[in-house]
């Protein structure tokens, strides 16, 4: 009997971040799509993988969701990496406002499924956090065969920094303004009881 695998997800207005936490996937079956009815998208992984909560072995693992809206599965990406399976998921009201929640049922949710917050961006506050995530990396889910994510390399540095010049932000004796900092005071001495 396959395992279920532990998810985490976020979201922003035009796509859902659903990460399944396992190492090692090779090869996994992922399917997107709208299901029966077309209002609500479906995923199902399937796949052979290690994970955290079971060692070293590799176990069978499978998932199906049915999603809270409607999906684009062309517009869907996949990056599949040694640490986990991450998939954007393009939502097809991109417009729209965030989901109320992941899944089309209501209730709770299996213990295995937990919001992602290193993702989480509150959606009045979407417009002030940009995305990090370079979507260019991600493979198209028609595209799929496995392999992490392309022409990463070895990521360098943080791009801009090399033509910051750190000796404008002030000397050791000095704050932003100029002024001394009053930090270097000297501090009275302990009292003794």
């Amino acid at each position: 009997m396959p395992l279920l695998p532990n998810i985490q997800w976020a979201q922003r207005k035009d796509r859902v971040y659903l990460t399944i936490d396992l190492q090692n996937a090779k090869n996994p079956t992922i399917k997107l799509d709208n299901g029966s009815d077309g209002k609500h998208g479906h995923v199902s992984f399937k796949g052979k993988a290690q994970s955290h909560a079971t060692g070293a072995d590799a176990h069978e693992y499978e998932v199906e969701l049915d999603l809270f809206g409607a999906i684009d599965s062309e517009e869907s990406k996949i990056s599949i990496s040694d640490r986990s399976v991450l998939l954007v998921i393009a939502k097809q009201e991109s417009t729209g406002e965030h989901w109320p929640r992941l899944l089309k049922e209501t209730g709770k949710v299996g213990r295995n499924i937990k919001v992602d917050w290193n993702k989480w961006v509150d959606e009045d506050e979407e417009e002030d956090k940009p995305d990090d995530l370079d979507m260019s990396q991600l493979q198209n889910l028609q595209q799929f065969g496995g392999g992490g994510m392309p022409g990463m390399g070895g990521m360098g540095g943080m791009p801009g920094m090399a033509d910051m010049n750190f000796e404008d932000l002030g000397g050791d004796d000095e704050n932003i303004n100029g002024t001394a900092d009053s930090d270097d005071d000297d501090l009275p001495p302990l009292e003794k009881e």
